[in-house]
This record gives structure tokens, sequence and C-alpha cells, in this order.
């Protein structure tokens, strides 16, 4: 087949849960003999060492700037509409024009969309082009972004209160006008299935593959590891209620318990090294070895949407894993011995506890996590959605422009 990727973030170098699948199921199809057509916006951040394996993987590359400034105005300009904030940013007449000329030129099997965002895209080629459709919204933002509220102040909570409102509404709206909607967990496809119940909901779970197979862990005592993007709010609330919370109920009853903080943005939570045993990583290009060094991967977020790629790693790894029910409730169905689950700091202290001074428990309840998630997780699931469009009947809500349009924010 021939498939079209439309994504909003340059999937390369795979950072970051949204690049981290694209980069995969993109990868997958081309290894499997696709040919792949990429079109993408670009900040101007990407440098030529992450375009090398886009053009390994694709027959044609092509690169829209987005400008951050005039992306910002255009969502201001949208405050007093309907349209959510997110689809308003990412408006573009040169990608509009650019991808009406790949679809003329590659005449591609399907499109694989990813985001909300970007629907709009592809709902305008759509009654105009004869193509399998397919939405990868990964999550329900609009739940996420619900989540989210409590631990928001100000100004900032009215704001995301109403994106969340728009982006429900949109969400309602765009996933039965294609013929699948790909979400990352069976705890994702419920809420969209609540949200739009017309929507032909297909559950996709990102893989796990390492490059050097599985690394024997020398893991140093009482070293506890959190890491992910610090730039996104869950990951970081979840950083500073381990350090300022958690750790020092841990160090009453294990002294000397040190935990490290790694992950792109973890230079926003510099002040966190001020607590006693912390540390402040920043970014680490290796976090195989990280993981292998960790007595345990603590993942304690109070919110969160769809799966934290990070506690998949940590499963992986065999590194012991203490999480709360709502990262777990994103990894359903999962049994309930892959990782130790508490809701509060006293009871995730006191599971952490228990398994440092255990570490026979600790290992056994990394090799659970490891087992499961390789025989779970595969990105060849992908690529079985993907060949599976060549079966099955397209199943999207085909429209007429004038109500085509309006869902598409123009």
């Amino acid at each position: 087949m021939r498939i079209l990727f439309l994504t909003s973030r340059m999937p390369s170098p795979p950072v970051g849960g949204d690049r981290f699948r694209v980069y995969h199921i993109l990868r997958t199809a081309a290894e499997a003999g696709h040919r792949i057509d990429l079109v993408t916006f670009d900040d101007g951040r990407s440098d030529a060492a992450a375009l090398e394996p886009l053009r390994r993987f694709t027959s044609s590359l092509n690169v829209v700037a987005l400008s951050k400034a005039t992306s910002w105005w255009r969502a201001a300009r949208a405050l007093p509409s309907l349209v959510p904030l997110q689809a308003a940013y990412y408006r573009s007449t040169v990608m509009s024009r650019r991808l009406a000329r790949v679809f003329d030129d590659t005449a591609p099997d399907v499109v694989y969309t990813h985001l909300f965002r970007m629907a709009p895209y592809a709902l305008a080629e759509q009654t105009r082009r004869d193509a399998r459709w397919i939405l990868d919204m990964t999550d329900v933002i609009s739940a996420g972004i619900a989540r989210s509220l409590p631990y928001r102040r100000g100004f900032q909570r009215l704001l995301y209160r109403e994106e969340a409102r728009r982006i429900a509404r949109y969400e309602s709206l765009v996933a039965p006008r294609f013929d699948e909607c790909w979400v990352i967990s069976e705890a994702e496809a419920c809420a969209l299935g609540r949200l739009a119940p017309r929507a032909n909901v297909r559950v996709v779970p990102n893989g796990f593959e390492s490059e050097r197979g599985v690394v024997e862990p020398a893991r140093e005592a009482a070293r506890l590891l959190f890491f992910g993007n610090q730039h996104v709010l869950h990951n970081a609330d979840a950083a500073r209620f381990l350090a300022r919370d958690v750790l020092p109920l841990v160090q009453r009853s294990v002294p000397g318990t040190s935990l490290d903080i790694a992950g792109k943005g973890s230079h926003a939570l510099a002040a966190l090294a001020r607590c006693p045993g912390v540390r402040v990583l920043g970014f680490v290009p290796d976090l195989e070895r990280e993981l292998s060094r960790a007595s345990l991967f603590v993942a304690p977020h109070r919110f969160a949407a769809g799966v934290q790629n990070k506690v998949l790693q940590a499963f992986s790894a065999g590194t012991p894993v203490v999480t709360t029910p709502v990262v777990l409730q994103g990894l359903a169905p999962a049994p309930g011995d892959i990782a130790k689950v508490a809701d509060d700091a006293p009871s995730i202290a006191a599971a952490i506890v228990a398994l440092l001074r255990d570490p026979v428990a600790a290992a056994a309840l990394g090799d659970r996590g490891r087992s499961w998630a390789s025989a779970r997780f595969s990105w060849r699931d992908s690529l079985d959605a993907f060949e599976r469009c060549k079966t099955v009947p397209a199943s999207a809500e085909r429209v007429p422009d004038r109500v085509r349009l309006a869902v598409a924010g123009a």
C-alpha cells in the first residue's frame, strides 16, 4: 500500500509520546514494504540529523514551516469561536496547498492523520479523494484535560476548562468522519465510545523493542528513578509530588534513599534538587542504562491520559514499578501483579519501602512486568491495522461540504 502520514510535529527524533508513537508506526510500515509519504509541520527546531531516518523510511518527505508567533495569533483569534485553540494553532493555507499537491502526486491508499488538530486537512480532502481514512487520536484529549483541571490554578484553569469543552465537541464531530479512529488503550476506547458512539474505534497500542536485548540489571541500593517530558503538566506534578511528599516518608524508613529525575524539560524542576537526596539529571540519552541502575521506577501520577510510555519502558527493562491507579487504568487490561499500586503519599511510600527492604520480591515484580509487556505490546499491531484496511469496507460518514467545513472549523 501507499500510506500518507499527516502529522503536526516532526516525528524524529522519537522523543516524547506523540513523536515516539508516529515514528515507530511509520518505521514499522516502511520496513514491511509499504510506501510512505510524510507531510508534517516543523517549528524550526529539528536538525538535519533528525531528518535522516525519515528520509530512509519515506518515498517523499514534505515539511511545512510553522511559525510560533503566527500560530499563537491564530489561536488568539479563535477565542470568540467554538473552534479548539489547538486546531486554530495549526491552521495553515501553506499546509493545505502542500497536502493537495502530495495527494495529486501520490494517490495514497491510506491516509493516517495523527491527532485531532490535523483532522481539518484530512476532512478537506475526503470527498475529493478515494482512500481509507484513519484518525489516530491516541488519547481522548478532552478527557485528559478535564482530569488535569483540579491541578491548575486561576486563569489557566478557566482557559483549559473552556478548551476541554471545545475539544470534546470537536472530537465527537470528527471521529465518525473517519473510517477508523485509533486510540492507545482500552480505557481511551471506552472514553471515545461514550463521546462519539458512531465512531469506528480501534485500539492500537504502542510497541516496545529493545535495540540491545534485555540488560541484566546491576541495581544500586535505594535508588529511585522517575523520567518523562517535564514540560507536560502531569509529569511535572508527579515529579514534585514524589520529591516533596513521598520521598521524605521513604527516607524515614530507609535512610539514604535517593531519587533521580530525568527527561526533557527537567531544568524547569531544578529547584527540586534542593530536596535531600534528589538529583535532577536533565535529558538522559541512554534510558536503558538508567533503568538498569535503579532499584525502582516510581510513577506517582495523580492524573494522566492514555498509556504512560515511561512505565512500559521500565517494564521492558525489568525494573520494578510503583505507580498509581490512574496509570494502571491506562494499561487495562493488565494483571494486578505487574506493579505495586497506591494512591496517596503514605501508601506509595509504604510500597516503595517494602520493595527496597525485599530485593527478591522486587526482582520478581520486575520480571513479571517485563514478561507481560513483551507479550502484550508490539508494533506489529499497527501494521496489522494498516493491512486490515485492504479488506474492510469504508465506514466513515461522508458529509456534504457545508457540514464538512463546519466540522473543520473553516
